[in-house]
């Protein structure tokens, strides 16, 4: 700041005026910090997704007709007033059956995922804290599953357990295990050798505890990334193995079951499969932009921790 001859009164110079450019002024990685409005389209697929999930809920509460009841004399009608997507073949309300349907379509999700997080983490945990000998061995087991096609294995172990909802979805979270003990495993490693661990370890902090309070958390971001991906997957699986007759058994409703009957007559009634069709689709396509935002968030906040570590290199 200058002061002039004249009177004396303070100029403010160019230095002097605050930066208006982003994050000038403010520590590193302030710019992330900053909340931001969420994405039209991250919103919309979280609403749809609570709204199915809801729906599934209060199908007893929601669906008009009870999904197993039949109508010989109204088969495969077209959408009216008194049936919004029409009937089956067999007479039995579309609307009421995919409402239902989303029960066991979430139940099958969060029965894979459970499966595939509850033996992939403590499997990663082990392999990577514990790389030498034991991370060798529980490696090569990894490997020697993920050399199997997923959907194949999923439908080897179905077939040996028996077809039901309960069997099918968790032969897919052992599918899904592999996958997410390598991911836990590659955060361990990483995480391990952090200072913060190391002082832990040397202040005499027991492993047990080392593991929950210091590496799970910092480990379990990629994990937590990749379990809403395989949601997605798990839809698409747990339809796939009903329309095979595989997952939920006829007459209980099932979207994948659904198709399946629809697809029959798709030459006669090519519109009976566009309502399960599409609502697997919609699902699929609004858990993966859920994925994709905590992708995005995790990486941004992984730009946010090493913001202070480079303004200290180049400082």
């Amino acid at each position: 700041m200058r002061t002039t001859q004249r009177d004396r009164s303070p100029v403010v110079t160019a230095e002097d005026r605050p930066s208006t450019r982003p994050g000038a002024g403010s520590g590193p990685g302030d710019d992330f910090r900053r909340p931001r409005r969420l994405p039209a389209g991250l919103v919309t697929s979280i609403v749809v997704i609570c709204g199915l999930i809801l729906a599934a809920l209060f199908a007893p509460l929601i669906a008009p007709y009870n999904p197993l009841d039949q109508n010989l004399g109204h088969t495969m009608a077209a959408p009216s007033w008194s049936h919004l997507l029409g009937t089956d073949y067999y007479g039995r309300d579309v609307l009421s059956r995919l409402i239902w349907g989303g029960r066991s379509a979430f139940l099958g999700v969060l029965i894979s995922l459970g499966v595939g997080l509850g033996l992939g983490v403590p499997w990663g945990l082990a392999a990577g804290y514990w790389p030498r000998w034991t991370g060798t061995v529980l490696m090569r087991i990894a490997d020697t599953l993920l050399a199997f096609p997923a959907l194949v294995l999923a439908v080897v172990i179905t077939g040996i357990l028996g077809p039901n909802l309960v069997t099918s979805m968790t032969s897919v979270g052992v599918v899904f295990a592999p996958v997410l003990a390598r991911l836990t495993r590659v955060g361990v490693l990483e995480v391990r050798e952090r200072e913060y661990v190391l002082s832990a370890r040397m202040s005499g902090c027991s492993k047990r505890v080392i593991l929950i309070r210091h590496v799970i958390p910092a480990a379990l971001g990629p994990v937590v990334v990749q379990a809403t991906i395989f949601a997605g997957i798990a839809f698409i699986i747990e339809g796939g193995l009903s329309f095979l007759g595989l997952g939920v058994q006829p007459p209980a409703p099932s979207w994948g079951g659904d198709l399946a009957l629809a697809y029959q007559y798709i030459l006669s009634a090519p519109g009976q499969v566009v309502a399960p069709g599409l609502l697997i689709a919609i699902v699929v396509l609004c858990v993966y932009r859920i994925g994709d935002a905590l992708r995005a968030r995790l990486d941004t906040q992984q730009l946010t921790d090493r913001a202070p570590e480079t303004a200290g290199i180049i400082s």
